[in-house]
């Protein structure tokens, strides 16, 4: 595995458990200021809006798993593409969805810059 595969690899898992826990301060160093996100709610965010729908509580998932299919490094890009798992609100909805991240390296770290997540299917929780 090449050092570049390493560290994205490390920072999606960073991002997941950070986007889990609702820590906006992590999430703050892992975006990138310009970050955009094409939300599976049909909806474009920027940083501060998604950010602040994440404090609010507004987004919360109580459970996020996924599966990176396929990454590709293209210079100082990567693209990221798989398949996640997201619970819910009380009655736990899961959507299962399908996700591309794009990472830059900036100054010595990879930040992600872009995101798109569209939901496949859902069902509840038993």
């Amino acid at each position: 595995m090449q050092t570049w595969e390493r560290d994205i690899r490390a920072r999606e898992e960073e991002n997941r458990a950070a986007f889990l826990a609702g820590d906006v301060a992590v999430l703050d160093r892992l975006w990138t200021d310009d970050f955009l996100v094409n939300s599976p709610l049909s909806l474009v965010n920027d940083k501060p809006r998604t950010l602040a729908l994440l404090e609010a509580g507004r987004i919360r998932h109580t459970s996020l798993t996924y599966e990176i299919e396929r990454m590709s490094c293209h210079g100082d890009v990567v693209v990221v593409m798989g398949r996640d798992r997201v619970t819910d609100g009380p009655e736990k909805v899961v959507s299962h969805r399908r996700f591309t991240n794009l990472w830059r390296l900036e100054e010595g770290a990879w930040r992600c810059f872009a995101r798109h997540a569209n939901v496949t299917s859902q069902e509840l929780a038993a």
